[in-house]
């Protein structure tokens, strides 16, 4: 297991070596009860001198997978710690402990805890999010441990010292948190209750609450509705009293599922006090997306402190707020109507460490999840679609404030486990997701599996977790429109779940363009799609050598693209393929000695003021066109039996290098035909092939708007155009050099194609010049 700090710096763990002598025997010799107290106390000393120092995450290392128990503690025997062995996870069985010392807090909870025997070791609870009383167990709690896995954590010393073993509690549904009152503790055990009666149980809730130790208020307060009369009704006083205590600490938590059915538990019948449960139920509805039942219980809420005796309006005043805001979640639910612009600014307020979380609904009525042709299942368009419209914006389902890429991976893993544990109804929309092919096991059918709920809490399978958000996650800039300003770094990148947009399948060509703002997701039409057509993503950039990028998608997703790129391209001769290569290799020599754009200029279009020697352009030019003509007609151009326009990917970059030489040279007319160039590698139709070779290309009438017209429909014929950024910047720099040749019908024709391809990529109508800032 690799260990990643999620906080302020990088931390990391290698596990001990295995040694196979010891693999599945009980180990002869062990630390004593006395030597494991004194080296955890000593632990825990250290830990109390440093309280704010990081916590690590422990991710999953896929190749030492092992399933989740899916058995209730009740089916399982339970054995004693004596009978662990080492390096075994014990099927079948359970052991049940107490927590006989003060936890220190690591990438896991570590303990020391005893059975009934009085056998003593060690325990390492990890992936337990800060909700749970289960991320440091406190001393004197009880804790079963279902099919434990044994392991140890150092070698035998030159002296010889005993080795230090442990159970390793990996998925955090393995472990049960035990009342103190549970029949199932054994009777040597036993302290018998701590607090006698449902009142103290709830005046310790009310204690813990008070100092924002809200895990140990649930627990108080859980253990108070179990101390209430068992001959009392469900809607005993005191049980809604204590049901209405423990909803609003689930809400502060964002434990909303309980929150939501500790409210609805909490009603009374009475107008005067139900207005809160069902306050509460609303809240907990919105924390969960479901605006729908949010509505529906703010609007009791606001009737029934309308209807009461002595109506508040302070009360009315607060949950007329929230009913407003739900309602506006609707809005955008059902019409896609975002004040985008607004929404930047929101995010730009907030200095330098933003919070990506944007209040906002999602838009998925464009789309529908059917089984694909290509892989699985995949989305459909649900009407038809023009270019640059609207196909989803949705709201991630899981996003964590991190902005680093050595740290956002195990950021969204952690959060991913502990939303699940603390939601369970997330776990129908997320477990089936795909999680990729590494996983050696499999949950049989029709019986318990990842997501059921055993022992009162969910299933979860930290390493189908940890599948799912390497195969369906997306890296994100804080706004897609920012990371096209020079000035802004690209590896400021967060990570994130959007559940439905990762069922769009891949495509080289997509026909359409996602972009970020915050933690929504935007999707936007590049072409016409047809109601019914299944809608393609790009899942990562695309490169411009066939081999590398299939090379990439069967690393990172298990599957060969087919696409219409990639299924021409293969279609091109080895011979070719190799020829293209030593060219591209000679090109890049020659531009690097004459270096105008950086990695990031020319990502995004910016060039140099620098002059290039004459010697160099030509060489350039010339390599290029040899490069142009290994480039077969036949595939590239449209002249097979699909008849698309084909994208000429490396010719892109050399293409780019000529239009920023000339620009410094301010050699317009020369800017207008490689940027025109620009624009058929990118596999979009300009001007007409003969008119390609024209002296006076400058001149030729052409219509920039008409690069969305893909399909042919206006008698161009088709073409596979890859919408990015390159194409707004080629965009620009036609309107530059046009309105520098006098044409300003044609610049100002090429300036509006590039405002709505910027609107395509940043995913609004955003201002051109953020590409100059």
């Amino acid at each position: 297991m690799a260990v990643t700090t999620i906080t302020k710096e990088t931390m990391a763990t290698s596990p001990p070596a295995k040694d196979p002598l010891l693999g599945g025997k009980v180990p002869l010799q062990k630390l004593t009860r006395e030597q494991l107290l004194k080296t955890h106390r000593a632990h825990v000393e250290k830990q109390d001198l440093a309280p704010d120092a990081p916590r690590p995450v422990k991710q999953p290392v896929m190749a030492e997978a092992y399933p989740a128990c899916t058995k209730s503690i009740k089916e399982l025997e339970i054995i004693p710690l004596s009978d662990l062995r080492v390096e075994t996870h014990h099927r079948g069985q359970a052991v049940i402990v107490k927590i006989i010392s003060a936890p220190f807090i690591g990438a896991g909870s570590v303990s020391i805890v005893e059975d009934e025997f009085g056998n003593v070791d060690k325990i390492a609870i990890y992936n337990q999010g800060d909700t749970s009383i289960l991320s440091g167990v406190p001393e004197g709690c009880f804790v079963a441990i279902k099919e434990p896995y044994y392991i140890y954590n150092n070698s035998p010393g030159a002296s010889g010292e005993a080795l230090d073993f442990m159970i390793c509690v990996d998925h955090p549904s393995d472990v049960v948190l035990l009342r103190f009152t549970d029949p199932i503790i054994p009777e040597s055990l036993r302290l018998g209750p701590i607090l006698q009666t449902a009142d103290d149980w709830r005046n310790a809730g009310d204690k813990a609450f008070l100092e924002k130790d809200y895990p140990t208020a649930i627990f108080c307060y859980t253990e108070g509705l179990e101390a209430c009369d068992p001959s009392t009704p469900s809607d005993d006083p005191k049980r809604r009293s204590i049901h209405t205590k423990r909803s609003g600490t689930n809400l502060l938590l964002g434990r909303y599922d309980a929150a939501k059915s500790d409210a609805i538990a909490s009603l009374t019948g009475s107008p005067n006090a139900d207005w809160k449960a069902h306050f509460n139920a609303g809240r907990a509805s919105y924390g969960l997306c479901d605006y729908p039942s949010a509505k529906e219980h703010l609007t009791k809420a606001v009737s029934l402190l309308n209807s009461s005796t002595s109506p508040n309006p302070s009360s009315i005043a607060v949950v007329q707020k929230e009913l407003t805001r739900t309602e506006s979640r609707l809005n955008e639910e059902t019409t896609g109507d975002y004040p985008f612009t607004e929404m930047l600014s929101l995010l730009l307020k907030q200095g330098t460490n933003p919070t990506p979380h944007l209040d906002r609904g999602s838009f998925l009525l464009n789309t529908t999840i059917q089984p694909s042709p290509h892989h699985g299942r995949g989305l459909f368009a649900a009407r038809d679609l023009s270019p640059g419209d609207l196909v989803l914006v949705e709201k991630a389902s899981l996003m964590p404030n991190q902005y680093s890429p050595t740290r956002a991976s195990a950021a969204l893993y952690a959060s991913m486990i502990r939303q699940m544990c603390d939601n369970p109804s997330l776990c129908a929309s997320i477990l089936p997701l795909h999680p990729g092919d590494d996983l050696p096991y499999s949950y049989p059918e029709n019986s318990p599996s990842p997501g059921d709920i055993i022992d009162s809490v969910p299933i979860i399978d930290i390493f189908q977790a940890e599948g799912i958000r390497s195969k369906n996650c997306f890296s994100l800039p804080l706004a897609t429109v920012l990371a096209t300003r020079p000035s802004m770094p690209d590896n400021l990148l967060a990570k994130g779940l959007w559940i439905h947009t990762s069922y769009m399948n891949h495509s080289c060509v997509p026909n359409t363009m996602r972009s970020f703002m915050g933690d929504l997701l935007i999707s936007r039409a590049t072409r016409h799609i047809k109601k019914g057509e299944e809608i393609f993503q790009q899942y990562c950039p695309i490169k411009p050598f066939p081999e590398v990028r299939q090379k990439q998608f069967v690393d990172n997703w298990g599957f060969t693209c087919t696409c219409v790129l990639c299924s021409s391209e293969q279609k091109s001769s080895a011979t070719n393929f190799a020829k293209r290569n030593e060219l591209v290799d000679k090109i890049d020599k020659i531009c690097g000695k004459h270096k105008i754009l950086d990695n990031i200029a020319v990502n995004k279009g910016i060039e140099s003021k620098d002059i290039i020697p004459d010697a160099a352009i030509r060489n350039v030019d010339r390599l290029m066109r040899q490069l142009e003509d290994l480039h077969e007609q036949e595939i590239y151009d449209g002249h097979h039996e699909e008849g698309v326009l084909i994208p000429r990917l490396m010719l892109i970059y050399p293409t780019n290098w000529l239009i920023s030489a000339h620009r410094g040279r301010k050699n317009w007319s020369r800017v207008v035909k490689y940027s025109i160039k620009v624009l058929r590698n990118f596999g979009f139709r300009t001007i007409r092939a003969d008119q390609e070779k024209s002296d006076r290309i400058e001149g030729v009438e052409w219509e920039p708007m008409g690069l969305w017209d893909m399909d042919g429909e206006k008698g161009q014929g088709k073409a596979a155009g890859l919408m990015t950024v390159h194409v707004v910047a080629a965009l620009r720099r036609l309107a530059e050099a046009y309105e520098s040749l006098g044409r300003k019908e044609m610049a100002r024709r090429c300036e509006e194609a590039a405002r709505f391809g910027y609107m395509v990529v940043c995913g609004f109508e955003a201002d051109l010049g953020n590409l100059d800032m």
